[in-house]
């Protein structure tokens, strides 16, 4: 078994911007695993170069994450999507020299769970933390705030590779033995296949770099999927894998 730190949470508006997209901004379904530890370091008081150092102590966290549905009498209702239409006012010599309109995708009533494992002392440290945050906890734009619903523990136990609503640590075109558990009624939404960083450098001058980069699939919550290979843990019946831990591995795991 391995001590799991989980933590609900919703929000009304969020966002998780793909990285290469610039004038039309799709959203993630998720949270990713840089948006994990980056609210696991704000609510732990960590400034941007803290929380990206080689020897912070994040390093240490393993993250994953669950879709919820907003209610519970919903099951398997995905967040609603709607795009919004912003314009970037570009100022020279004090004056509007250029608009530049684009679109950004937002998620509403998301609810999401927040798994943490590693050292149960960091964990105790981030119950804390999450209990009294340093600094406001958001789901992607710092304006996106969530609204904390649950602090619990867990015992995760070994799994079965059947997962639904999650994140998965490799691309699911290319993972052989993959299919979907049908069944009546089963609404096949298709997956999510991103290359996305597990973390961030950040150089002399405080700007960051991508880290780690690695296939992630995003599974919607309606359609389960038995994916071989991918070690699975088990909390109330319901599986996920460490996003930021090799796929070959068996649990319990390291992060990478």
């Amino acid at each position: 078994m391995e001590r799991i730190l989980l933590v609900t949470v919703r929000a009304p508006v969020a966002s998780f911007r793909r990285p290469l997209d610039h004038n039309y901004q799709r959203t993630l379904p998720m949270p990713p695993p840089t948006t994990l530890l980056g609210i696991a370091g704000a609510a732990l008081g960590l400034s941007d170069r803290e929380l990206w150092a080689p020897d912070s102590l994040v390093r240490e966290l393993k993250v994953s994450v669950w879709m919820e549905e907003w209610q519970e009498e919903e099951p398997n209702r995905a967040p609603g999507r709607a795009r919004d239409m912003w314009t970037v006012l570009k100022i020279k010599s004090g004056k509007i020299a250029e608009r530049s309109p684009y679109f950004r995708e937002l998620l509403f009533f998301v609810r999401y769970t927040l798994i943490y494992g590693g050292p149960e002392d960091l964990l105790r440290r981030l119950e804390e933390a999450f209990r009294d945050p340093a600094y406001p906890l958001s789901l992607g734009r710092e304006d996106e705030l969530l609204l904390m619903e649950s602090i619990r523990w867990g015992e995760a136990t070994p799994g079965e590779p059947r997962f639904r609503g999650t994140i998965l640590p490799v691309d699911l075109r290319e993972t052989p033995g993959a299919r979907p558990i049908l069944k009546p009624g089963t609404l096949l939404e298709p997956p999510v296949v991103e290359r996305l960083p597990l973390r961030f450098r950040v150089d002399a001058k405080g700007i960051r770099h991508p880290d780690r980069i690695t296939p992630l699939t995003f599974l919607p919550t309606g359609l389960e999927l038995e994916v071989p290979g991918v070690p699975a843990l088990r909390w109330e019946g319901r599986n996920f894998t460490w996003l930021n831990s090799s796929p070959s591995r068996t649990s319990p795991s390291s992060p990478i």
